[in-house]
Order: C-alpha cells, then sequence, then structure tokens
C-alpha cells in the first residue's frame, strides 16, 4: 500500500494540470490515475480523425444518455475522453473562453476568486498563442493556440455570407467582444492534435515525485469519519489502495466525478441506500444541475466549389495524406469546425446568445441510423446558455456499470423557443447574395419546412449534443452546491473537485479551455493552503 501526498483521479484537461503544477515541488509526491490507455494513437493525433473517436470504447467511455422526452425519445451520443488528455484527445479541439459575463455572473452568486478579471491571468498564463498578442492573450504558457492549417475555399464564402447579414467578422473570440464570425483557434500544433496531455504531462513524465498509472479504474475513495484518506483502484483486475497523506482531487468529469462521490458514499441516502451503498457524507445535489449545449445541424449544397466529400475521394484524399505525414497544410489537420459564429438573438441582446460551428462538409440520415457523408455544407447551431437541467445518477453499486444520463434537453420550453429562433437566423446566412451567387440550396431541414410547427419537428428529431456537460457537482456556498469556491467537497476534509462539473453554470461556448483553468486554479488553491 503506497501512500502519496496528492491523489488526482482523472487525466483529463483539469486532471494533466493539475499533476503538471503540484508536481513542480520536488518534495510532493503525486499520483495520476487514469481510467483508460497512453494516448499514442495516430487516431488521436490526427484532428480529422476526432469523429472516429466518439463511440471508440478503448479511448472513450461510450456513454448514451437515457431516452430524452422532448427529443422524440431518442438516446443521445455522450463521448467522454478515456486516455491521457481525457476529452482533450477525443474533442474538436477548438479554443474558447466563453464570455466575461460568465464568469462575473458565477462570482456575483458568491464564488469568489471566479470573476473574469481574477481568471484572465490564468488563461493568460497557460496560453501558447501564435497568432495574437495584447492583454488578453498569452504567448508562453503550455497550450499551444493556433490558427486552422488547411481551410477550403467555401469557407471563406461563409463568412462573407454571414457578414452580408450585418455580423462584424472578427480574427478573435476570445478578446474585449465574443460576437462576430471568423476562423475559430484551435488546439493544433504542426497539423497535429496538441491535447492537455501534450500540454500539461508530456513535459514532466521525467519527474520522480510524477507516478502516472494507466488502466487504473476507481471503486471509491475511503472516507474515514469526515476526511478521504485514499483510493481504492483495479488494473488489470487487481485491486490495489492508495493512501492520501494531503488531499484527494477528483477530476473524472462531469459525468464520472459525481458517479464515483455516490460509488464513494457521498450523496443523497435515499438514492444510495437503495443500490445498498452506506451513506457516509450527505449532499443531495451530488449529479444535479447538469447541462449541455444542444446543436442543429442547418445543411446545403453548393456548386463550383469542393467539400469534404469531394476532397477525401480518389486523388484528393492521397494527396492530403502526403501532404499530412510531410507536415504540410492537409484536410487531415481539419478541426470540428473552421468557422465560428457568435450572434445574438435580437438588439435586446447584450451578449451573443448562439454559436455557430460551421465545416465545409454535411450528411444525411439513413434507416440504419447512421449518417453517410454527402457534398455539401453545414452550420451546427447551438444555443448558448440553455436553462433546462438534468442529472446523474447511478444505476447500480458496481462501478463498471454506466450511470444514467439525462440531460433533460428542451424540459424548459424557453430553449426550445430561443433554438427555433435561432435555426431560423442561421437559415438566413444560407440565403444571402453571396450564397445565392454559389446556387446554395438548403437540404436540411430543407426549403419544404416552412413554418414553426415544421422547423420545432425538425429540431426534437435531429438535434444532438456539442460534448458540453458541465454543473453536476455546482460550485457555491448555497444549499443546491457541491463544491465551495474553493473546490472543496462540502462536509469532507482533504477532498476537492476539479473539472467542468463544478462551474454552476454552462459558459458560452466550447469548455476544455475552462478545464484546464480549473485545474492550474485548484492546484494554485492547494498550494496557498498547504503554505498556511
Amino acid at each position: 500500500m503506497n501512500r502519496y501526498k496528492y491523489i488526482i483521479i482523472g487525466a483529463g484537461s483539469a486532471g494533466c494540470a493539475l499533476a503538471n503544477r503540484l508536481s513542480e515541488n520536488p518534495n510532493s509526491n503525486v499520483l495520476l490515475l487514469e481510467a483508460g490507455p497512453p494516448d499514442k494513437s495516430s487516431k488521436i493525433s490526427m484532428p480529422l480523425g476526432a469523429s472516429s473517436l466518439f463511440k471508440d470504447k478503448k479511448f472513450g467511455w461510450g456513454y448514451e444518455s437515457s431516452k430524452q422526452q422532448h427529443l422524440h425519445n431518442r438516446t443521445i451520443n455522450s463521448p467522454r475522453g478515456k486516455t491521457l488528455g481525457g476529452s482533450s484527445s477525443t474533442n474538436g479541439m477548438i479554443y474558447i473562453r466563453g464570455q466575461a459575463d460568465d464568469y462575473d455572473q458565477i462570482a456575483n452568486k458568491g464564488c469568489y476568486g471566479w470573476s473574469y478579471s481574477e481568471l484572465l491571468p490564468l488563461f493568460r498564463s497557460i496560453e501558447n498563442n501564435q497568432e495574437i498578442t495584447n492583454q488578453f492573450h498569452g504567448n508562453f504558457g503550455d497550450v499551444w493556440v493556433d490558427k486552422p492549417n488547411y481551410t477550403l475555399p467555401i469557407s471563406k464564402h461563409f463568412i462573407e455570407a454571414v457578414k452580408e447579414t450585418g455580423i462584424k467578422e472578427t480574427n478573435d473570440f476570445n478578446g474585449a467582444d465574443q460576437e462576430g464570425v471568423g476562423f475559430y483557434q484551435v488546439n493544433i500544433k504542426s497539423g497535429k492534435r496538441f491535447s492537455s496531455s501534450d500540454a500539461f504531462l508530456k513535459p514532466v513524465r521525467e519527474r520522480q515525485n510524477l507516478e502516472i498509472l494507466n488502466h487504473a479504474h476507481v471503486f471509491k475513495i475511503v472516507i474515514s469519519g469526515n476526511k478521504a484518506i485514499g483510493v481504492i483502484y483495479s488494473i488489470n483486475g487487481k485491486r490495489h489502495t492508495a493512501m492520501c497523506d494531503a488531499e484527494i482531487i477528483l477530476s473524472a468529469g462531469s459525468i464520472n466525478s459525481p458517479k464515483i462521490l455516490n460509488l464513494s458514499g457521498i450523496g443523497d441516502p435515499d438514492e444510495l441506500n437503495k443500490l445498498g451503498i452506506k451513506t457516509n457524507i450527505i449532499n443531495k445535489n451530488i449529479g444535479k444541475n447538469l447541462q449541455d449545449h444542444l446543436t442543429v445541424n442547418i445543411s446545403a449544397t453548393v456548386e463550383g466549389h469542393n467539400t469534404f466529400y469531394e476532397e477525401l475521394r480518389g486523388l484528393n484524399v492521397i494527396k492530403h495524406l502526403i501532404n499530412y505525414y510531410r507536415n504540410k497544410p492537409s484536410l487531415f489537420s481539419y478541426a470540428a469546425a473552421d468557422v465560428g459564429v457568435f450572434f445574438k438573438l435580437n438588439e435586446n441582446s447584450q451578449n451573443p446568445d448562439f454559436q455557430i460551428h460551421f465545416a465545409p462538409g454535411a450528411g444525411q440520415y439513413h434507416k440504419d441510423g447512421k449518417m453517410r457523408p454527402i457534398s455539401g455544407i453545414t452550420a451546427s447551431v447551438c444555443q448558448l446558455r440553455p436553462f433546462s437541467r438534468g442529472s446523474v445518477k447511478l444505476q447500480t453499486s458496481n462501478h463498471e456499470d454506466d450511470p444514467i444520463i439525462d440531460y433533460g434537453y428542451l424540459n424548459d420550453s424557453r430553449d426550445t423557443e430561443i433554438l427555433l429562433q435561432g435555426m431560423k437566423i442561421v437559415r438566413r446566412f444560407f440565403k444571402t447574395t453571396v450564397m445565392n451567387n454559389i446556387n446554395a440550396k438548403e437540404i436540411a431541414p430543407g426549403i419544404e419546412i416552412t413554418n414553426d410547427v415544421e422547423l420545432e419537428k425538425f429540431l426534437k428529431a435531429t438535434a444532438l449534443s456539442v460534448y458540453h456537460p458541465v454543473g453536476t457537482c455546482k460550485m457555491g456556498l448555497d444549499s443546491t452546491s457541491v463544491v465551495d469556491p474553493e473546490l472543496r467537497v462540502h462536509g469532507v476534509e482533504g477532498l476537492r473537485v476539479a473539472d467542468a462539473s463544478i462551474l454552476p453554470q454552462l459558459i458560452s461556448g466550447n469548455t476544455n479551455a475552462i478545464s484546464n483553468v480549473i485545474g492550474v486554479k485548484c492546484a494554485d488553491m492547494i498550494e496557498r493552503n498547504q503554505a498556511s
């Protein structure tokens, strides 16, 4: 039985940052437990391979939601990374921080230390931006941020179409103002994915005081009285116990962090008792407050321009493969989207209400439920700050069983109304002069859908997750929270949660960048606590 000063559960976007910072002190021995394998696959390093990872159970958990009542009782794919780097090794690599107001709202609700002005120095400190040098960005940090390696001409046409509707062009969604249309910045270096493992783990793997264990499946956190003292886990079926002298940090993500807390007897006694789990610490909020971005694809065909469909066939695909392996611009270095749009619902909105991920590709669902690529372009639109809430609950007391994930999509009718308005605005982008000049024809929802009733049916039949779950270990000081602003679990000594699950509300954009900051900020708070 080994002892460590710190034990980190989960080598994801926050866990990697934590391991890096906590192991800087050579007198602190750190154990990092990761359930998945090392991140050595070419499927991970090749950006265009991201879509093939969404249902790959070797590098992901393979989660599906429960049937969603307001989405025609469909289950929704909920991929979570299971490898070094976590979801940063399987995601779309888009670098977005969210709006300043997101964090100010969190701080104003009692979460001291989490305002935008307080987080900006941390964002800057870990950023290695290759394009922008100003007061909002860092250029010497851990996380590589760059412009897209490769784009197709049709993407620029889409930018011009959006501008035609009055939305300004921007080169920085993470600066003074998020609103606008432009190319995303991405976590891609020399055409290859740059994950949180690349940023924070690989540079420090040789530290003698940092032990990284792969294939380590956590059974539970050991609680003695009201103190977390160790972790029970297995590797290849063999059970191990690691004891902790200072703090255990749970960084398993918005699905697995509440799951592990519940398995450890921290949660709602009524729910735990039904599963035969002894309650150690009562907290009925664990797993509640689940939020996610729901997105809808608006697609069109175009003439005179290649899309993914044409570029990934015949001699073109050979050309792109050769360029990729020669570290030249290639479609295989393409992120989940190259163009973004952040736009408002109407003139009364203070901040953008919607985000678009645009890609020069399209797909069509067949009767077998699988999507086949077709020639076309797609603008996928999501509502940035949904009102609906869901939950994560244990299905059984067996750590190997998936939890019950109920996102509660569209449970609040306001989300349906707002998303319908966003879809209408996006449809206008495809009817501009710019798009008419290349004979753009909408294929989804389709020109035959002309009223709100039909549009709502399309929304509920096709909407998908953007894979941004947050909120299940809510930060705060009130009776609905799980952790305090120092990320300490209420009622438990020596236990913190540091991942996107602590966010009280969904930020306005992709969640990987803030997860890195959560990890770094948590390490800072732990070190200050140890020094005092």
